[in-house]
């Protein structure tokens, strides 16, 4: 909203949605390569396609290789996503927004709007001076000295940008200027008739430098860069050592996710669409729960922050595992065994 407000042309406002993508992609492509996974054998439970195959001799264990192929794929296209397409495309995001902000602030104070971005000051232009640059009526009130501050009147003025030299200047022609006195109510009025040339901070317009490189904006080398320098300041660096075991465990998750939608997914009974589906959701939501909450007790000093990122794939693996091999033996049982059943083994 506020780069539309700006005037930014669409084709680069869509070029900045398209850098967002990859941010959102490292944690969905897992979720939807399950969600696809449940859908599509979930149809072919519900068709009796699925029985059609199991009587003719066709194992789940061989329906599980072109399956665990699609899960190298996610995993490759989530690892890729996570190790490269986020650190770059985040950076590129900071960087044309900085480019943006650089070159749209000159066209920012408008007629009629109090413009408070510079430190310190406040202008307000009645009108611009179209067809000739700069406005008409321009008043400025500078308090960067609280104690005196100084209010300038002027019919016309202008602001002059020299990227290069990094040098912001407003120009005010024809007006007075009003000082503050030492007592209170004591006040100095003086006039002048030509150009006054008052210079503003220039780190306003021109940040000193391009946005630096955040902790999603760091790639692998990076990151053990900043646990270098971390260690050797006696800080914790348990952020970027989940950030890097991040890269790899959830692409591994896709693996998991693999076995998951085949023993959820593949049944022999009519209900197996909709309540594989719902356990499938129910399982996103039991890995993001433990992920989070490992990274909770790493932060609590609870867990080594090298095995926060892994606490899901390390719960999750055997289940699935276990999973598989009881719907591989009985391909009619339920998706989840019924409450009174598990009481009574109980």
């Amino acid at each position: 909203e506020s780069l539309i407000a700006k005037g930014v042309p669409w084709l680069t406002v869509a070029h900045l949605l398209a850098l967002l993508l990859p941010q959102a992609l490292g944690l969905t492509i897992p979720m939807a390569f399950l969600v696809g996974l449940l859908v599509a054998f979930g149809r072919l439970s519900a068709d009796r396609e699925l029985v059609a195959m199991l009587a003719c001799g066709v194992s789940l264990y061989r329906l599980l290789r072109p399956v665990m192929l699609l899960a190298v794929a996610a995993a490759a296209a989530t690892m890729w996503v996570l190790i490269v397409g986020i650190p770059d495309a985040n950076q590129r995001f900071n960087e044309i927004t900085y480019e943006i902000i650089a070159a749209r602030v000159e066209h920012d104070v408008r007629p009629r709007v109090f413009f408070e971005e510079f430190p310190g000051r406040v202008v307000y232009v009645q009108d611009t001076a179209a067809p000739e640059p700069g406005w008409r009526n321009v008043f400025l009130a500078d308090t960067s000295t609280p104690a005196r501050p100084v209010v300038y009147l002027a019919r016309r003025g202008r602001m002059l940008l020299d990227r290069g030299a990094r040098r912001v200047e407003l120009v005010l022609g024809d007006g007075w200027r009003y000082n503050a006195g030492e007592r209170p109510g004591d006040y100095e009025i003086s006039r002048f008739e030509g150009e006054l040339i008052l210079a503003l901070d220039p780190s306003a317009v021109f940040p000193a430098a391009k946005p630096p490189r955040g902790l999603t904006e760091l790639r692998i080398a990076d990151l053990r860069e900043q646990i270098r320098l971390k260690r050797s300041q006696g800080l914790s660096p348990h952020n970027e050592i989940m950030q890097i075991q991040q890269k790899f465990s959830i692409p591994a998750a896709c693996l998991i996710f693999g076995f998951l939608g085949v023993a959820l997914g593949a049944t022999a009974r009519r209900d197996g669409r909709l309540a594989g589906f719902v356990v499938g959701i129910g399982v996103i939501f039991v890995y993001y729960v433990l992920m989070y909450l490992a990274e909770a007790m790493t932060k609590g000093h609870l867990l080594p922050a090298v095995w926060s990122r892994w606490v899901p794939n390390i719960v999750l693996a055997p289940v699935a595992v276990a999973l598989l091999v009881r719907r591989a033996r009985r391909a009619d049982a339920p998706v989840a065994p019924a409450l009174p059943a598990l009481a009574a083994r109980a």
